[in-house]
């Protein structure tokens, strides 16, 4: 996953709570019109989701 800086995996916990978030930053994004930072955030999103089915 190209999102991390560092070796640190998340907890499926922390995944998961960094989707939600992640998804709320892309709602308010695509609300305020910044359609180009919606996307890039849905991006890491969509990674981050891609990684929990991994997981299961």
């Amino acid at each position: 996953m190209e999102h991390t800086a560092s070796d640190h995996r998340m907890s499926d916990n922390e995944l998961r709570k960094a989707i939600k978030v992640m998804q709320s930053r892309a709602d308010d994004a695509t609300k305020r019109g910044d359609l180009d930072d919606a996307k890039r955030i849905e991006r890491t999103v969509h990674d981050y989701q891609d990684e929990m089915t991994r997981r299961l």
